[in-house]
């Protein structure tokens, strides 16, 4: 999203004002709390389209009570009627984000041309709805056994067709980014509860039952043993 600004801010103080945690957050929108974390603070991590991470801070607007054209982020002067143009079509961006390939995007100091739209090749859609199925269903069970015939079922695809698309998405295979994604959600875990609870129920938590493995692993990803981290 290194072209689309909006008011991250706002959306961060907001949430705390109201006194709603990230995770309460990310458990109400379907999401995990690293993609809440990324939007509060501007990161391009953790979505694999900017069309999905725009749904997203709109929903997380909607969430707090704010519409969409509240955290769009005017930095300069700009008329009334240019300002309702550029809101219109920010809309419609949002609106019309499974027909068109990209968004129309805000770009810096509101100096704005408007994308043009292209019609998504049906392919590329039936890639995006494979991916969010999928990676939804994974964000959901992180904590137990997950097989191609989970993720064929949770998709309505063929494990072959998850395979490719996960290929050619993350260049990761399905169990490789399932791993990465438990490893990613203990680190979170550690670091929120530091010596409270055991790495060994964190590990369990997000799936791993071999705790030699977990922080061989755990090493290798983050150049740190979780036990090590949990002291920090």
């Amino acid at each position: 999203m290194k072209d689309i600004e909006y008011n991250f801010s706002l959306l961060r103080e907001k949430r705390i004002q109201q006194n709603i945690t990230i995770d309460s957050v990310a458990f109400d929108l379907c999401l995990a709390p690293r993609q809440i974390h990324s939007i509060e603070n501007n990161l391009p991590d953790f979505f694999y389209s900017p069309a999905i991470k725009l749904t997203c801070i709109k929903k997380y607007a909607e969430k707090l009570g704010l519409d969409i054209n509240d955290v769009l982020d005017i930095k300069e002067n700009t008329s009334d009627q240019k300002v309702a143009s550029i809101k219109k079509e920010h809309a419609i961006s949002l609106d019309e984000e499974n027909s068109i390939s990209e968004p129309h995007v805000i770009k810096t100091a509101y100096k704005i041309r408007k994308e043009s739209r292209k019609v998504q090749p049906k392919k590329q859609q039936t890639n995006h709805v494979i991916i969010e199925r999928v990676t939804t269903y994974i964000q959901n069970n992180l904590a137990h056994k997950i097989t191609m015939v989970d993720l064929r079922n949770a998709s309505n695809y063929s494990e072959r067709s998850i395979q490719l698309i996960f290929q050619r998405h993350f260049n990761q295979t399905p169990f490789e980014y399932i791993e990465e994604q438990r490893l990613v959600k203990a680190k979170e875990l550690i670091e929120k509860y530091k010596r409270s609870k055991k790495i060994s129920s964190i590990a369990q938590d997000v799936g791993f039952f071999h705790l030699g493995r977990f922080s061989v692993n755990f090493r290798q990803r983050f150049g740190i043993s979780p036990s090590l981290l949990a002291e920090d």
